[in-house]
């Protein structure tokens, strides 16, 4: 074991403070563990703040409400209460022990040793403690595998992979977020070896690890990893587009690297046409993810290069700029990387500077100029918005309101000769 100092500001906020002291600390050895550490270490920002104690769950909870702090048992078996502290919420944890693991859920006893905690983890990195006055502890170099970017089981990896076979999507996740160091083949061919494993695991936790995942910056080497070892093929056999994703991930840092890691669109370019369906059934995404990710991956309205400017008007007053750009960024990702790139630049600039329209008329005003109620409406509101659109969304109501007329007027002289082609209502 080693230590070393580490201090935060996060660590000395009121509500931090008031947490600590409520958990007895420091005559209770109440550490901070996880992520927060992780991050620390390794200089990014600090967004969720775990604990662990060797209190038992319920003598944690009576501390608490003894503090007037609120509490959610949240993961009582396992030892894990959620405090709630003004308006942050803590995750507190009773030191444990595995007894028995059987792939995917294991049987804890609780214990008041911080080796036995720290062994009984995941990764090096995740396996560090930090006290409140700074001390760091480190059972196994986590600390060096943190700032050299190397993602390491504790222990032998197969052992940790048998324990639970999430872990085998915890590693690429993690890798795909912090990796610098390239896996060592003992882990990749203990991935592989196991991979079968992960039918055991529910969609939801598959679909929450993919989405952590292709929101990492650079998520392509992890993909390929996982496509080379069989786990992609385990978990989303559909994903064949691990050389779109990496043209899109340039893109994406040439348009506007403050655009955010969105993970539907980098699926969208994994995803071949047609196989949306079946990997939202799969994955149980929501409705809203399913049905975005389906217009990200659809063919219609076609937007490429030799995007003509009414088609994309079209597409920007339906779907809005930002889902445009990004189809844009897909379509772009998918054509050879030296074709010219001044045309797919001119339609992210008319994407950038568009400002939404509304069509100034609504079925009120259809049914004013005399039409009764019914599909016939809808049909003429659809028809006079087109040309709307196509006039450069330049028509006032009073435009509008006389296409709508004159609509209804060629629908009523259907079939006589001459004059322009009638309105099939």
């Amino acid at each position: 074991m080693s230590s070393h100092l580490l201090r935060q500001p996060w660590m000395t906020t009121g509500p931090v403070q008031r947490l600590l002291s409520a958990l007895g600390s420091p005559d209770v050895d109440v550490r901070f563990v996880g992520g927060a550490v992780r991050n620390a270490v390794m200089g990014l920002a600090v967004k969720e703040i775990d604990l662990a104690t060797p209190d038992i769950p319920e003598r944690v909870i009576e501390r608490l409400a003894a503090a007037g702090l609120k509490t959610v048992p949240i993961g009582i078996a396992h030892g894990t209460v959620m405090a709630v502290v003004e308006t942050e919420t803590f995750e507190i944890t009773t030191l444990r022990q595995d007894t028995a693991c059987d792939g995917r859920h294991a049987v804890v006893e609780f214990t008041t040793d911080w080796h036995e905690d720290a062994r009984r983890r995941d990764f090096t990195f995740n396996a560090m403690s930090l006290r409140a006055d700074g001390t760091l502890f480190d059972d196994h170099g986590g600390c060096e595998d943190a700032r050299a970017g190397r993602v390491r089981f504790v222990g032998k990896a197969e052992d940790r992979i048998i324990e639970d076979y999430l872990r085998i999507l915890r590693l690429f996740r993690f890798f795909a977020w912090y990796g610098r160091v390239p896996l060592d083949a003992e882990t990749l061919e203990a991935c592989r070896k196991h991979a079968a494993g992960l039918t055991q695991l529910s969609a939801e936790r598959v679909q929450q690890e993919v989405a952590k995942l292709l929101g990492a910056p650079s998520p392509a080497q992890a993909l390929k990893d996982m496509k080379e070892t069989g786990v992609l093929a385990q978990i989303l056999p559909e994903a064949e587009g691990i050389a779109i994703l990496d043209r899109l991930l340039a893109l994406e840092k040439e348009a506007n690297p403050a655009r955010p890691q969105d993970w539907l669109r980098r699926m969208a370019a994994l995803l071949p046409m047609g196989s949306v369906d079946d990997v939202a059934a799969r994955l149980k995404l929501s409705n809203n993810d399913r049905d975005r990710l389906q217009t990200l991956a659809a063919s219609e309205p076609l937007l490429d290069d030799h995007t003509d400017p009414l088609r994309l008007r079209r597409a920007l007053y339906h779907l809005g700029a930002s889902l445009v750009t990004e189809r844009v960024l897909l379509a772009w990702a998918r054509r050879p990387a030296h074709e010219l790139s001044a045309p797919w630049r001119a339609l992210l600039e008319v994407a950038a500077q568009w400002i939404p329209r509304s069509f100034p008329a609504t079925g009120a005003d259809v049914l004013a100029l005399g039409v009764s109620p019914g599909p016939a409406v809808g049909r003429i509101l659809a028809a006079a918005e087109e040309w709307w659109i196509g006039a450069g969304f330049e028509p006032d109501k009073v435009a509008v309101r006389e296409r709508m007329r004159y609509l209804i007027e060629s629908q009523k002289g259907n079939g006589s000769g001459g004059g322009p082609e009638p309105f099939v209502l």
